[in-house]
């Protein structure tokens, strides 16, 4: 509960927005050049997974390593120590999870 009053509560809605336009520029771009939806080539086209994990971290990778580093300093102006796996799991949850759930249904609607 730190995380919603804490310091650097900011990043749990800046860090999901970030995420969230990535995720609205590939959808245009998967749109435009009539790809599979995100998460339908990551389970179902193991051909593509790798392509498609690929250009999804060039999107969002930046925002994930700033939502690590985030975190990391989060848990140092609270707890004065650092968990890896706790940080992980913010930068999944705060950028990879907004990404891949908006890439797809952006696409669909674009492509209208």
């Amino acid at each position: 509960m730190e995380r919603l009053n804490g310091p650097f509560s900011l990043r749990l809605f800046l860090q999901p927005c970030m995420a969230l336009l990535f995720a609205f520029r590939d959808g245009r771009k998967d749109a435009r050049d009539g790809a599979d939806p995100f998460i339908w080539s990551l389970l179902f086209r193991p051909g593509l997974r790798r392509e498609t994990i690929a250009s999804a971290w060039t999107s969002v990778g930046k925002v994930m390593i700033i939502a690590l580093v985030l975190d990391c300093a989060f848990q140092f102006a609270t707890a004065r120590s650092i968990t890896a796996t706790e940080a992980v799991f913010m930068a999944i949850l705060l950028c990879a999870v907004p990404y891949a759930l908006m890439r797809g249904p952006a696409a669909r609607i674009l492509r209208r």
